[in-house]
């Protein structure tokens, strides 16, 4: 029996989202949670070792390792449609895998963005990005992307999550429809990244930078009144800037503290679910 194994992690965005999907820069970080594939050779159908397999989760593994010749067991700790990247962390995964098991080397930015586009559509590239390299990374979808790996900051921030997924690619493709009217919100967050990767070691000055952020990603119309409250709840209990992390529509707030304590006993208190992120070094999950 052939067998191989692959790793990657989810990844947050800083700053960044919706902008980056048309041109803009953004700046995103790995975090501890990912996804592990592991493959079996097997006579006969890939399979998914899954009580119910999604076809499009289905369309993704077959993308990778064939219609044929391999069992296939997932494990994830990333939550599904939450703007952490899961699918991105899928198929980096996968791909490593399928490398592992049959020695090959291949390109995995580019066979793993394949394997985005079955579940998004025209994702931006950042999820694989990071999802590839790991640490903390600048990406901008030029052609070809330009990625630039930076040093890990040491601050700490909190991710609250809405209990809700946000369908990626019908955002996108609303966003896109909502152009040229919004280019110059989009313009503007991409200023922000350029602020934000000068502040990245001064959370004292990054925190107003998310908050702007936030405001813009309310103009563009991906925002919801969950996301805002959980905004809210953040900033009232000690966040030093917060604001949705991913496509939006659901998903997740990422709120950069100087002590998450206070903030996880609010979320808590308010049945939220809330854990503590760093931004990982810069090595390969």
């Amino acid at each position: 029996m052939t067998t191989g194994t692959g790793r990657a992690s989810g990844k947050l965005i800083l700053v960044g989202e919706h902008a980056v999907v048309h041109g803009e820069p953004a700046l995103a970080f790995a975090v501890d949670r990912g996804t592990t594939v592991h493959l079996a050779s097997v006579d006969g159908p890939t399979t998914v070792d899954l009580p119910s397999v999604d076809p499009r989760l289905q369309a993704a593994v077959e993308h990778v390792v064939g219609p044929t010749g391999w069992r296939v067991s997932l494990s994830s700790d990333l939550p599904v449609g939450r703007g952490m990247g899961s699918s991105a962390s899928l198929a980096v995964a996968l791909v490593r895998a399928h490398d592992d098991a049959t020695g090959a080397h291949t390109d995995a930015y580019a066979r793993a963005l394949e394997v985005e586009r079955l579940f998004h559509g025209t994702p931006s590239g950042v999820d694989v990005a990071v999802a590839v390299a790991g640490g903390v990374l600048r990406f901008q979808r030029t052609d070809p992307p330009t990625r630039q790996s930076l040093p890990a900051p040491s601050w700490q921030a909190v991710v609250l999550d809405s209990g809700s997924a946000g369908d990626t690619g019908a955002l996108v493709a609303a966003v896109g429809a909502r152009r040229p009217g919004i280019d110059p919100q989009l313009r503007r967050i991409g200023e922000l990244v350029e602020a934000a990767q000068q502040a990245l070691d001064d959370p004292q000055a990054l925190g107003p930078l998310l908050d702007e952020n936030q405001a813009l990603l309310e103009a563009i119309g991906v925002s919801t009144p969950r996301l805002e409250a959980l905004v809210g709840l953040a900033r009232r209990h000690g966040a030093l800037g917060a604001k949705l992390s991913g496509a939006g529509g659901g998903g997740v707030v990422l709120a950069l503290v100087d002590d998450p304590a206070p903030l996880l006993a609010a979320a808590a208190s308010e049945g939220v679910d809330a854990w503590v992120v760093r931004p990982a070094p810069g090595a390969p999950a």
